[in-house]
């Protein structure tokens, strides 16, 4: 009996590193429109495209701002990026103008990348500590409809 004992003390041993590495993430995600389709907030390790945000979750938009919380993640460099599914269909609309696809729906990144400019993840990037921490994202909608803007957000992309 002593040996199992001793056995399982050993397995939680080596075990208890491995989660210890494991941190809390709260990503609040603000600008959120009451009743217009639910919240994603994808949390990404190299690019800001949906096959490099390994995590992420969808959330009922009850307006205003919204708390995400991510729970075993690994400490590191991550970057947030986040939409609200206005029509439901589990995808970020894009509208095409001219060679560009521009979000349609609201839309946001850490760091508040993105606004003025193409996102990159160096720009959203962020260090996860150990202990944990908490990110904060503003959604927002480009004014598609006013040609001025556009022609503007076209001339930020040629840059």
């Amino acid at each position: 009996m002593p040996l199992r004992i001793a056995l399982l003390c050993a397995a939680l041993l080596a075990a208890a590193p491995a989660h210890a590495s494991a941190a809390s993430l709260v990503v609040r995600v603000s600008g959120v429109a009451a009743g217009e389709g639910p919240v994603f907030v994808g949390l990404c390790d190299r690019a800001l495209d949906r096959d490099t945000c390994p995590i992420g979750k969808f959330q009922r938009a009850s307006g205003g701002t919204l708390a995400f919380r991510f729970d075993d993640v690994a400490p590191g460099r991550w970057a947030v990026a986040a939409y609200q599914d206005v029509n439901g269909n589990g995808a970020l609309d894009t509208q095409p103008i001219l060679v560009w696809q521009l979000p349609s729906e609201p839309y946001g990144f850490s760091n508040d990348v993105g606004r003025f400019s193409p996102p990159t993840f160096s720009g959203a990037a962020f260090e996860l500590p150990a202990s944990g921490g908490t990110v904060s994202v503003r959604l927002g909608r480009l004014p598609l409809d006013d040609e001025n803007a556009v022609q503007q957000a076209i001339e930020r992309q040629t840059r």
